[in-house]
């Protein structure tokens, strides 16, 4: 009778041991990554198409420009919040050819409250922030200055993007679709 050593079994034993390590130098390795890549919802940034613009205690989110651009008439879209305990005028002022223009019309916002600067409000529409004409054609930028009731002000370069998907109701297109 021949009798096998423990040879058989050290075999599986060694792949167990080394896939055991493997697996722990993966996870380390992975866990790492945390380590060196901050988390996203840490980091401030603009997760819609607009940009954000804070003056004082008036919070500007999701500013941005709807038009077909090049000299076409355009509405502001975004929300103003008014985190003080008093109301708030907000302007907004754009410059072309050297000029600033105030839009129209000019935001009231309760306190702690906020409003689209679109019109378009849930309990009650409003009326729209315009632009006669829209200098920056779609997928350029338009400074626009937002200015407070309280005197502080701040700008931001705003996108401006067509009337189509989320924003083709605040807009009318001006193509000819009678062909």
């Amino acid at each position: 009778m021949i009798f096998r050593t423990a040879a058989p079994h050290t075999a599986p034993r060694s792949r167990r041991l080394a896939l055991a390590g493997f697996a722990l130098t993966a996870a380390l390795g992975l866990g790492a990554c945390q380590m060196t890549s901050p988390v996203t919802t840490d980091m401030i940034y603009d997760p819609a198409d607009g940009v954000s613009v804070d003056v004082g205690d008036v919070a500007v989110r999701d500013l941005l420009i709807v038009s077909e651009g090049d000299g076409a008439p355009g509405v502001v879209s975004g929300l103003v919040v008014n985190n003080s305990a008093e109301p708030a005028e907000v302007t907004l002022v754009i410059s072309a050819d050297g000029q600033a223009t105030p839009l129209s019309p000019t935001v009231s916002v309760p306190a702690g409250q906020s409003v689209r600067l679109d019109g378009q409000q849930a309990d009650s529409p409003t009326e729209a922030v315009s632009i006669p004409a829209v200098a920056a054609a779609p997928g350029g930028n338009v400074e626009i200055l937002v200015q407070t009731s309280d005197g502080q002000a701040d700008s931001a370069l705003t996108p401006v993007l067509l009337p189509e998907g989320y924003y083709s109701d605040l807009v009318s297109s001006t193509a000819d679709v009678s062909s």
